[in-house]
């Protein structure tokens, strides 16, 4: 068996529970680790003892017991068994998951595949308190659920071990589990060894000199949740001092003990003390008596001892008559006891372990005034204010938990906060006592205290809302003026905002309270000063979330509240500029400028609006009144021919619509520039992508049509086909040419079959070419077929043409992805894509102008210099909305645009729906009027 200094036998059992199964710690876990390792080493001594977590613990301990007295038996001599049970040094320690019953039982929870499962503390202390004939310690780390309190954990362990029955001496520490770093040992733990290997060897260490390192040093103290120490039968030394414990009698070595000595009658038991130092043999000899049980015996001992010390000796005599009175506690003689410890103070007024342990005499007889008198002395004793603190705050949970005196608990804690007036376990405690007691300015004055500790701001932040809830709400309302509670419900409030602007729930409840005394300024300027506030968020998205709705609520409270229309105005405006898709925000800003004869301003938004929610009547009834205020008459029939087409149109609008509707199809005096297309365009498509598709079109065209040629998939045409477009008989083939100068563009080659069975239809082929079927044609409008053939040119405009070349959004991809890595090598290709861009960029590089190749290196540079995500799909969509666009300019009927979308054979990226709601927002768009001003079809006023 391993012994440590003195021939002591040491044993150390460890109970803490394994990894999970997806080898994360559990709580607990790691604290074995470190436990062992430390335990195990020379100078502690200890022979170290693995338990089972899966198995029943209690069992586990007992057959341990069977194994050290079986071993113990095959001692030759009968009095060195005796002798080296009572000299065992037993050391349980335990860190894991616990749990408390309803009626307060603490379970050690070890297996964490068996959450459900415990094995109760005090079955263990029964084993130890039955089995155990030496000194005993046990050091428990509690891991509790949130719904428990340290403290109720801690005095579960207490009550479980019952230290001054059992004669176990007990470390307890209790901590919420995940309050503590995953990846590192618990706190208690870690100072545990780190005292051990800091401990001089000259003197060793004792878990009661643990305990004061612990509470002595504040970083500590304030890290464990909550700390108990219940006294055992003796000094359990963790770390025996070099030469053994001072009077203790070493084992003789069978081998060279005298023959008198080993037959005496009372060898091993008694030995005769030491004539050079008689009263250190006879504290030496009651101490192992007491590790023994044989407490008479230590007791006549002790007596011995007292006898030979003098009189002029008070510290020792005040120390022998403390162990005396320990001997009268173990055998529950408590007025004997007390007694003795006040003889031992009567002769050394300091004497710490008096002083402590009338304390705990006078607690386990719950003699409260007792007790009282006995900390207060205790108390006044003590120099440190760390130590002081630690007493002051450990004495507040005995007289709260255990003597149900919240009166007492909550006058040590304001001393304690005296010393310590930012120490956090003190301030929430107070506040929660406060509270109990209805208290509620006190309560909210500590909970201030311990808010103003929090560091990361949008906990403080939180905790400063809560607090003020609680100033405005609940208890306050009985002890506080309401303007009162609520001016310090409000500040609380502000603070909040200060510590955390992104955090809204402190401004909604300020608007609440000032809106309820309707005191609008106030609330004007605590908007304003959120405004300022919101400049020191540093992420713009959230930024613009929070000024956004300050501003909305800065218009709601002028337009409603204030009457101030202009403010309001402006604050709506606001509100728009960070969030354009706002539309209850445009329309109030519309509104607003209406009422205020701003009616530019008012136009513009509710254009805006039209984008965002095309089919809504009345923001086309609004922007009918607004342009025939403007006497801009052109857009006032735009707007009023939506309205007809939606079928809500007022008098006035079908007046001024078929006053001015076109008969047959638009004659424009002049056809469209260049510079036009822009105003046809989606204004929220991707320009960057855009630029980099216009800038390799050219080269991607005649590289597809080279791979087309290489795979012999260049169509056919038939030169008879070909129509002469400005004379042709066909009205379809002469539209052509009348849609192509309208648009200021080329005409396509017409290639007119009378008797196919299809529509309009372009050909991939190197001149741009369309097929026109003439028996597909037959039965629609002249109206219907501008329309057609107006949607259809727009694809060979530009960057349009590449969806006639590759007409599906994965070929187009390839296209772009080929162009990308041209210019950028390192760019990744998806896989199921690569075969197909490589073989399209060998073409591309070949066909490559070097201007074209120095316009794709800066297109494409600019796009990586946005890092916006590309979307050919929205790209792809923009131009179908603009085929759409000019198939309506030039129809002029928005109805025949409609039906003609409704029908279209050829499915898009969008459905016809999408195009249809761009096409009444664009219609009442300033880009139409300037459209239809530059063909010179505009309505003039």
């Amino acid at each position: 068996m391993q012994r440590g200094e003195g021939g002591l036998m040491r044993l150390a059992i460890v109970a803490t529970p394994s990894l999970h199964r997806d080898q994360r710690p559990a709580p607990g876990s790691l604290d074995g680790d470190l436990i062992r390792a430390r335990l195990s080493l020379d100078d502690a001594g200890f022979r170290v003892i693995d338990v089972d977590p899966g198995r029943d613990l209690a069992e586990q301990l007992d057959a341990m017991f069977d194994e050290l007295t079986a071993t113990r038996q095959t001692l030759v001599d009968a009095d060195e068994a005796a002798r080296d049970e009572a000299s065992t040094l037993l050391l349980f320690y335990a860190s894991s998951a616990v749990a408390l019953s309803p009626d307060g039982e603490l379970f050690l929870c070890l297996d964490p595949e068996n959450p459900g499962v415990g094995d109760a503390l005090s079955d263990v202390a029964a084993v130890f308190r039955d089995r155990a004939r030496g000194e005993v310690l046990f050091v428990v780390e509690c891991h509790h659920a949130p719904g428990a309190t340290s403290r109720a954990v801690v005095a579960a362990a207490e009550r479980a071990v019952a230290s001054a029955e059992t004669g176990i001496e007990l470390l307890a520490a209790a901590h919420p589990i995940g309050s503590l770093d995953a990846d590192l040992p618990s706190v208690l733990t870690r100072a545990f060894v780190e005292h051990l290997d800091e401990a001089e060897p000259e003197r060793g260490l004792t878990a009661g000199a643990i305990v004061r390192r612990v509470q002595e040093n504040p970083e500590l103290a304030g890290a464990i949740p909550c700390f108990a120490r219940g006294q055992g039968r003796g000094s359990f030394f963790v770390l025996v001092p070099r030469g053994g414990v001072p009077g203790e009698v070493p084992a003789e070595d069978p081998a060279t003990a005298s023959p008198d000595a080993a037959g005496g009658e009372h060898a091993a038991t008694t030995p005769a003390p030491a004539p050079d130092n008689p009263v250190d043999q006879y504290l030496a000899l009651g101490d192992t008596l007491i590790a023994a049980s044989d407490l008479e015996g230590a007791l006549t001992a002790y007596k011995k001892a007292l006898a030979l010390v003098g009189t002029a000796q008070r510290d020792a005599r005040a120390a022998v008559y403390a162990r005396i009175a320990h001997v009268r506690w173990r055998q529950e003689r408590h007025r004997e006891a007390i007694e003795g410890f006040e003889k031992a103070l009567a002769l050394a007024p300091e004497h710490r372990p008096s002083l402590e342990a009338l304390v705990e005499v006078h607690l386990a007889a719950r003699d409260f005034a007792g007790l009282r008198t006995a900390e207060e002395r205790l108390l006044s004793r003590i120099e440190g204010d760390a130590d002081r603190l630690g007493l002051l705050v450990q004495s507040a949970e005995r007289w709260e938990i255990i003597a149900g005196d919240t009166d007492r608990a909550r006058e040590l804690l304001e001393r304690a906060r005296e010393l310590r007036p930012g120490e956090p376990s003190v301030l929430r405690s107070l506040g929660r006592l406060y509270e109990e007691a209805g208290d509620v300015q006190a309560s909210i004055d500590a909970r201030r205290d311990l808010v103003e500790l929090v560091k990361d701001p949008r906990q403080r932040a939180v905790s400063l809302l809560e607090l003020a809830r609680a100033a405005i709400q609940g208890e306050a309302r009985a002890t506080l003026t309401e303007v009162t509670r609520e001016q310090a419900g409000i500040d609380l409030l502000e603070r909040a905002l200060d510590a955390d602007p992104t955090l809204l729930d402190p401004l909604a409840l300020i608007a609440i309270l000032l809106s309820a005394r309707q005191e609008w300024g106030e609330l004007e300027l605590a908007y304003r000063r959120m405004l300022d506030r919101a400049q020191r968020i540093a992420d713009p998205r959230t930024r613009s979330d929070v000024v956004w709705e300050l501003c909305r609520r800065l218009g709601l409270l002028f337009r409603d509240h204030l009457e101030d229309p202009g403010s309001a105005l402006e604050a709506f405006e606001g509100a728009v500029a960070e969030r354009p898709d706002d539309v209850a925000g445009r329309l109030s800003a519309a509104s607003l400028a209406r009422s205020a004869g701003r009616f530019e301003r008012a136009a513009a938004h509710l254009q805006a609006a039209a984008v965002l929610d095309p089919g809504n009547v009345q923001v086309f009834h609004d922007l009918f009144d607004t342009f025939q205020k403007l006497r801009r008459t052109d857009q006032a029939w735009a707007a009023a021919s939506v309205a007809v087409y939606l079928g809500a149109a007022e008098a006035r609008e079908r007046f001024l619509f078929e006053e001015h509707r076109p008969a047959g199809l638009v004659q424009p005096e002049r056809g469209l520039s260049a510079g036009a297309w822009e105003l046809l365009r989606a204004g929220d498509r991707d320009r960057a992508l855009e630029e980099v598709l216009a800038s390799v079109a050219d080269a991607a065209i005649r590289a597809r049509l080279a791979q087309r040629a290489r795979e012999k998939k260049l169509p056919r045409l038939d030169p008879a086909a070909r129509a002469d477009a400005e004379r042709s008989a066909a009205g379809v083939v002469r539209l052509f040419a009348w849609a192509s100068r309208c648009l200021g563009i080329a005409t396509p080659a017409i290639y007119f079959l009378k008797d196919a069975q299809i529509g309009v239809a372009a050909v991939p082929v190197g001149e741009p070419s369309v097929l026109v079927g003439g028996e597909a044609l037959r039965g629609r409008t002249a109206a219907e077929l501008a329309f057609l053939v107006g949607s259809h040119v727009a694809y060979h405009v530009g960057p349009h043409r590449l969806l006639l070349h590759f007409p599906s959004l994965e070929e187009l991809g390839v296209c772009l992805a080929a162009a990308v890595k041209l210019s950028r090598p390192s760019e990744p290709v998806p896989a199921e894509l690569e075969g197909a861009v490589l073989s399209l960029m060998h073409l591309l590089d070949q066909e490559l102008t070097e201007p074209e190749r120095d316009a794709l290196e800066a297109a494409v540079f600019e796009l990586y210099e946005i890092r916006a995500p590309l979307d050919l799909a929205h790209w792809a969509g923009s131009v179908e909305r603009c085929a759409a666009r000019v198939g309506y300019l030039l129809t002029g009927e928005l109805s025949v645009a409609a039906s003609s979308l409704s029908r279209a054979d050829v499915p898009g990226v969008l459905t016809a729906e999408e195009k249809i709601g761009d096409l009444l927002s664009f219609t009442v768009s300033d880009a139409h009027h300037a459209l239809r001003e530059e063909l010179g079809v505009a309505i003039q006023p």
